[in-house]
């Protein structure tokens, strides 16, 4: 059946079981298949609706398939001004948001099938939720969820990704965590070990985590010296550490840009990888009269299609540090997907397009996707827009 407040399907095993055999069909005479990953359309599942994957969105790969588990915002409407303006529904701000879990053979638009919820509404402890992620734990053979909500963090488990995860703890107990708490993100190291990356008062820093993933060490790193930053990401690439994060984004229209520090070790110590912000670009004219380029869909042209136009929010994001400061992937970092291709492993960042949905609902606002590169130090290269891109996914 649907899902009316959320216009989703209702999942059924046959289904998977469909998707399951489509992933043997492809890749058992294909040794990769060249993915193109359009930024001009919005990413659909299998009955043709846009993907409601928000917010965090951790895409881990398992058993040959790709699984999304992200913040489901739903049908209501997004606000007619700033991005974190109240609606009359509370929209993006209610307890009722779901952990939506879709399933890929290939991340393609079209491919992602809807499975359903991680973990129901009522079987979580209340609050709003946001940046949903999942990983694998090896020393407890578990798959661990986390989430963000109410200034805590929760944690739940599974045996696999498609069976209802079970709460372990409503609040991970973090050196930093009694203060106020926001986005994170979880990078599991390769002898197993799991650090996570969080925001707290507005600073940026990593702990190490329990052995089960369920509550921080105290072996914390340095505090990173940015302020009013959130939204972080954590990834190992060639024995060097990076960590990401932006100004504060309240799903403000302008988006936020790419700050990275490296490290040789996951507690650091941290440094400020040279050449400045990866994203946040200057504007010759004021972000609120003409915030996009050429390569962007216009504001003027979205408002006509919605009867409103969505503001800039003045003092985040790139505006924090330069009022005539704009994105130029027009998102906040949401995540770092790792993809194997045929020409090694690939690093595709993503970010959420808030206040640009096509139709104005908030579950349909588009994300930015973007393969990182680096040059022979290992240094992230500034990121440009594109309009599309192909991976040749093994």
């Amino acid at each position: 059946g649907i899902n009316a407040e959320y216009g989703l399907m209702t999942p059924s095993i046959s289904n998977l079981c469909c998707l399951s055999f489509i992933v043997f069909v492809l890749f058992s005479s294909l040794k990769s298949l060249p993915v193109t990953f359009s930024n001009l359309k919005p990413r659909l599942d299998t009955n043709g609706q846009i993907v409601d994957g928000h917010d965090g969105g951790a895409v881990i790969k398992f058993n040959g398939l790709f699984y999304l588990f992200s913040t489901q915002y739903g049908l209501c409407k997004e606000p007619t001004g700033y991005g974190c303006d109240q609606t009359t529904d509370h929209c993006g701000f209610r307890e009722d948001h779901n952990i939506s879990i879709y399933i890929s053979p290939t991340m393609e638009s079209g491919t992602w099938y809807y499975y359903g919820s991680a973990i129901d509404v009522d079987k979580r402890p209340p609050g709003v939720l946001y940046r949903p992620h999942v990983v694998w734990n090896p020393n407890t053979q578990q798959f661990v969820l986390l989430w963000n909500y109410s200034e805590k963090y929760a944690a739940a488990t599974s045996l696999t990704l498609t069976q209802p995860f079970v709460l372990q703890t409503a609040e991970v107990n973090l050196t930093r965590a009694p203060e106020t708490t926001g986005d994170f993100d979880i990078m599991v190291d390769d002898d197993g070990t799991a650090y996570i990356i969080y925001m707290s008062n507005f600073y940026i820093s990593i702990e190490k985590l329990s052995k089960d993933f369920l509550s921080g060490t105290g072996e914390v790193s340095q505090i990173f010296p940015d302020y009013f930053v959130e939204s972080p990401v954590m990834f190992k690439r060639n024995n060097i550490y990076y960590a990401l994060f932006g100004h504060c984004c309240c799903f403000c229209l302008q988006g936020s840009g790419i700050i990275v520090y490296i490290a040789k070790n996951p507690l650091g110590p941290w440094k400020l990888q040279p050449g400045g912000d990866l994203a946040c670009r200057n504007s010759t004219s004021e972000v609120g009269k003409d915030l996009l380029s050429e390569n962007h869909e216009s504001t003027e042209k979205r408002s006509k299609v919605n009867k409103r136009k969505a503001i800039p929010t003045p003092g985040q994001g790139c505006l924090y540090t330069n009022p005539k400061s704009y994105s130029i992937t027009k998102s906040q970092q949401n995540s770092v997907i790792q993809v194997e291709t045929s020409s090694g492993l690939a690093y595709v960042w993503t970010g959420d397009r808030w206040q640009q949905a096509p139709d104005g609902i908030k579950g349909h606002e588009p994300q930015y996707w973007y393969p990182l590169s680096f040059d022979n130090q290992g240094f992230i290269q500034t990121v440009e827009w594109t309009d599309e891109f192909t991976l040749d996914i093994v």
